[in-house]
């Protein structure tokens, strides 16, 4: 993967980096199935340009749902990952693989 994909493994530091491009979110949190769906536990940093980013350290293998949860109404899929299904409601979940 390159590192502007999201998610970005990086086997070299045992992280994941989670980006999303929002120019208008005040704020951003990364949730899924590896934290319980905790949607003010994993808070993402503003960047550049309207560029939201996290890392967190490497989970163990498996697979994990998640999404982001955009001002504390809106949930959204990663649109920069293809790997997603259906969340059951109305919408995706992005889906990582480990």
């Amino acid at each position: 993967m390159k590192p502007s994909e999201s998610p970005y493994i990086n086997p070299g530091t045992k992280t994941i980096r989670f980006l999303l491009q929002n120019d208008c979110a005040s704020h951003v949190s990364l949730s899924g199935s590896f934290n319980h769906w905790a949607h003010d536990d994993l808070l993402m940093k503003p960047d550049r340009d309207g560029m939201w980013q996290i890392e967190i350290p490497m989970l163990p293998k498996g697979i994990y749902h998640y999404k982001f949860f955009v001002d504390d109404k809106m949930w959204t899929e990663d649109i920069n990952n293809p790997n997603r299904e259906p969340d059951g409601v109305i919408g995706f979940s992005s889906i990582l693989t480990i």
